[in-house]
């Protein structure tokens, strides 16, 4: 199959799995891929009159990356869009695994899911033919027992996505889980799919992508490869996994709720990436990345349970460690495996619980409220018995369910003090020191995460000055700390962020690092694939469309512009040890340059007409003008 083929697919689950040929993958090539077709296939197709991302009417997109299956170094991952019960946006998120590969390999680059099923149910994708199966026997169960049945039931050599008990019950959190141990999360999609009673799934493909231009292909996949093989950082996380970091924390972390203390040097070394290396069992790889670092951690409880991690990430120890203030890796690991057996997404589930031990440890709750249990900062018991209320919406897990801004305002008593999110999207991410961090993650239209567009300026610290320029416009890069010219670096992520979703490359092969693959050489590996003429430049600014395209889905559903581009106001007031915070007067003068540079109105923060027919998003703009969002 050549590589810019693949069918795209409306599934409507309400009519017993109906399926629609809506065009092929070069029917979307200005948005190539993954990411970018899916949410062009919402500008096209989402109702006007949606209720909401547990509405019927409310499709669901799925995408395989552009290059995926080609053996592109790290092109494995699959991107999920819909509707964000957050915030009422966009919700996106991107996903490792097989899945991605599988579905190029069965001949289809995109579905989108519509309607709900009358009962739960499958969806099979097997060389481009699709079926529906009865799921009651898989509703109740967790992710890894799910993954385990269908494999028993349509082969080893499937690939899954599937939901667990928090999905089922549309617990906010809930993630799409892709073989039983990659979590699409951070936007409720999990949920969206209980909504829709869609328990799992399953794809098998073996057709080969034939590329354009074999010879160059494999020449630029081997410069790409010594890279990555030459790469310090890379090599590290080719030994440790994705949590590798020679100091896992500085000054900033999220310990206990974002307090703006500083972590226990104690707690630095205790949870090492170190600390963990002798619970690891096993490495592996999504496709056939060199970098493997899917690990597997194993344990066993006193009580002679043994816990299996799949997947540690880098979130972890922030989330369980610093956040909820876990003393031991094996609770970290099983934290992580809890949630993921339970299909929760880790980032928003360890910040809700935050809230609630928070406001427990204040006085804003009461122990009755709390089912009885005595909530305290690194009470490892404790919070893994809320974990499992909140999949089951059990007790004080239904309060929890929907996140802490949600909980805090039907709470009241003062608690949404303690929540830290933003536009409602519980927040994993520390935003005092770094102005290109906390600007590129509040930015984010899915909702405060850092994958979309903040930048750890660190890694740039040994940026030749040839790509300062190229990529910048600058001789040299901001000083840490500076909020001159955050812009230019945090727009230029945005755009090779949006690409990467869009091929379906892994952001791991580059790290926004100097010494691993750069924006040149995905230009190379695509134009080799498909044979088109593609440069840095043009790559970029495919990259620029994609990611207006995804501010532009907020705006034609009612989201704020520039009034939801605010910093929470905890990490304006409250500073990191007495030291650290944003500072608002320089966050708005940021704004306006931002605005500028991508030709957006600096009075609503919204793109303007003539920008968004520059970049060839006409039918965009015809449906922000039907709405009444465009009115120049």
């Amino acid at each position: 199959m050549n590589v810019c083929d693949g069918r795209i697919i409306q599934v409507d689950l309400s009519r017993g799995g109906a399926m629609t040929d809506l065009g092929h993958i070069s029917d979307y090539a200005p948005f190539l891929g993954g990411r970018g077709v899916n949410q062009a296939l919402l500008v096209d197709r989402l109702p006007t009159e949606v209720e909401g991302p547990f509405d019927p009417a409310c499709p669901v997109a799925i995408g395989a990356g552009l290059l995926c299956g080609t053996g592109a170094p790290g092109a494995a991952r699959l991107s999920l869009d819909s509707l964000n019960p957050f915030t009422g946006g966009i919700a996106s998120s991107n996903v490792g695994g097989e899945v991605a590969t599988a579905l190029r390999t069965a001949g289809i680059a995109n579905i989108l899911l519509t309607g709900r099923s009358d009962r739960p149910c499958i969806l099979t994708i097997e060389e481009g033919a699709v079926g529906v199966h009865e799921a009651e026997g898989l509703w109740g169960h967790t992710v890894p027992e799910c993954d385990r049945l269908l494999r028993q039931s349509f082969g080893e050599d499937v690939s899954t996505l599937t939901i667990g008990l928090a999905g089922e019950n549309r617990v906010w959190a809930a993630s799409v889980m892709a073989d039983g141990a990659r979590a699409a999360g951070r936007c409720g999609l999990g949920a969206v799919w209980g909504a829709k009673r869609l328990k799992a799934i399953v794809v098998r493909g073996s057709a080969p992508m034939v590329l354009a231009h074999p010879e160059r292909f494999r020449s630029v996949v081997a410069r790409c490869l010594q890279k990555l093989d030459r790469s310090p950082f890379n090599r590290r996380r080719m030994t440790y996994g994705v949590y590798c970091y020679e100091t896992p924390w500085d000054v900033e972390s999220p310990y206990r709720n974002f307090s703006g203390e500083p972590i226990p040097q104690g707690k630095i070394h205790a949870l090492h990436p170190d600390a963990f290396l002798p619970y690891l069992v096993a490495r592996r790889s999504c496709g056939n990345c060199p970098i493997a670092c899917w690990t597997t951690h194993a344990f066993t409880d006193p009580d002679g349970t043994t816990w299996r991690c799949e997947g540690l990430q880098g979130n972890d120890p922030d989330n369980f460690g610093a956040k909820l203030d876990f003393q031991n890796p094996r609770d970290v690991l099983k934290g992580h495996a809890l949630c993921n057996a339970l299909g929760l997404d880790v980032d928003t589930t360890s910040n809700v619980i935050a809230w609630a031990i928070s406001c427990y440890t204040s006085g804003l709750l009461s122990a009755q409220e709390v089912d009885g249990i005595p909530l305290g900062w690194g009470d490892a018991p404790s919070i893994f018995s809320l974990i499992e209320r909140i999949a089951r919406r059990e007790g004080i897990g239904d309060l929890l369910a929907a996140g802490c801004l949600r909980a805090a305002q039907c709470l009241g008593r003062g608690s949404e003090s303690h929540c830290r999110h933003v536009r409602g999207n519980d927040l994993f991410e520390s935003l005092w020191q770094s102005p290109a961090w906390a600007f590129g993650t509040v930015l984010s239209p899915r909702g405060g995460t850092h994958t979309r567009g903040a930048v750890i300026e660190e890694r740039l610290r040994d940026l030749p000055a040839e790509l300062a320029k190229r990529w910048y416009g600058l001789t040299a890069v901001p000083q840490e700390g500076s909020t001159s010219d955050v812009e230019r670096l945090v727009i230029h992520q945005e755009r090779f962020c949006a690409v990467l979703d869009s091929l379906g490359v892994c952001f791991f092969v580059a790290s926004g690092r100097p010494d691993m693959i750069l924006p040149e050489d995905v230009a190379a590996l695509l134009s080799a694939a498909t044979g088109w003429a593609v440069d840095e430049g043009a790559l970029l600014r495919i990259g620029e469309r994609v990611h207006t395209q995804e501010r532009c889905i907020n705006w034609l559903l009612g989201l704020p512009g520039r009034g939801g581009d605010q910093p929470p106001p905890h990490f304006v007031t409250t500073p990191l040890v007495g030291r650290y915070r944003i500072d608002d007067e320089g966050w708005q003068s940021l704004l306006d340059r931002y605005y500028a540079r991508h030709g957006w109105s600096l009075l609503t923060g919204w793109p303007t007409a003539a920008t968004l027919h520059g970049l060839g998003l006409e039918a965009l703009c015809n449906r922000l003008r039907e709405a009444g969002r465009i009115t120049e």
